[in-house]
């Protein structure tokens, strides 16, 4: 009996304190445990793990390389600023003059130039440098005037090409020798930035514009003067994207494309610079003047 007892005086207070430390190790835990998905967190911000070989080639070399292209002494920069400002005249006295035998029973004349001001560049700095800010890829399918489910094909090419889920484009007005009627599903475009442009633009320069035949360049008169550049492919080259190439069949039509970079520059030398840089080939020559 007596060393039951013991056994047993000895049993409980060693029960009770674990108990108590249990309890305490659990509510202290609680209080401090750090959460397990970091990501859930607001203030968490992982940043840039690598960064893309096309980026990364801008950044280290061909930002420097344009820097040193596309300075413009301080004259010549005056003189561009001169002409972006530059308005036109009005309609001479002539044509101004109410009595001229010349202007009666005739419309009115427009004014002269009906040209809009572009915009002036900043001063010259590391920051003015042009650089890619979106590239815009469209295609039109002319079968999905008589069937809409031909769009499904263009919708998924572009989606596999640039990642990026496309909007459907519809026609503004319409062609009766086409059947066209305004506002009907004619095509797809897609808006591309970051990381997606350029993984894009490598598989384009790298993979398929080598692989193309009868393409002699993008011509050097390309440009809307405001620093956008435009080139069409044929629907050949849509098949050359590994992305395509591999999974060819699951695909039953296949279409042209354009291509359209939309960059920083003010001028179409400098965005022929950039394109250039990133290894698109210009072509001087016509291409009737080549063959």
């Amino acid at each position: 009996m007596l060393l039951s007892t013991k056994v047993d005086i000895l049993k409980k207070p060693l029960i009770k304190t674990t108990r108590v430390l249990t309890s305490r190790h659990l509510q202290t835990f609680g209080k401090f445990k750090p959460s397990a998905n970091l990501i859930d967190d607001s203030e968490f911000y992982p940043g840039k793990s690598s960064m893309i070989r096309m980026e990364e080639y801008y950044n280290t070399i061909l930002y420097d390389d344009l820097m040193i292209l596309t300075y413009k002494d301080p004259k010549s920069e005056k003189t561009f600023i001169e002409k972006r400002l530059k308005k036109h005249l009005p309609l001479t006295k002539v044509t101004r003059d109410t009595d001229n035998p010349f202007l009666k029973n005739r419309p009115p004349l427009k004014p002269r130039g009906d040209k809009k001001s572009k915009p002036i560049p900043p001063p010259q700095t590391h920051e003015s440098v042009p650089y890619l800010k979106e590239i815009y890829v469209h295609c039109m399918i002319k079968q999905a005037i008589h069937n809409k489910q031909h769009l499904l094909s263009g919708i998924m090419a572009l989606q596999c090409i640039t990642s990026e889920r496309p909007t459907v484009t519809y026609s503004k007005t319409g062609v009766a020798n086409w059947k066209l009627r305004a506002g009907m599903p004619i095509g797809c475009k897609v808006c591309i930035q970051g990381p997606p442009m350029y993984t894009f633009i490598d598989k384009l320069v790298e993979i398929v514009l080598p692989r193309m035949k009868e393409w002699h360049g993008v011509p050097m008169s390309s440009g809307d003067g405001d620093g956008n550049i435009a080139m069409g492919f044929p629907a050949s080259a849509l098949s050359l994207f590994p992305d395509i190439e591999g999974n060819y069949d699951s695909f039953p039509l296949m279409t042209g494309f354009d291509v359209i970079f939309n960059t920083t520059a003010y001028t179409d030398f400098e965005a022929r610079s950039l394109l250039s840089g990133f290894q698109i080939p210009f072509n001087e020559r016509k291409r009737r003047n080549k063959l």
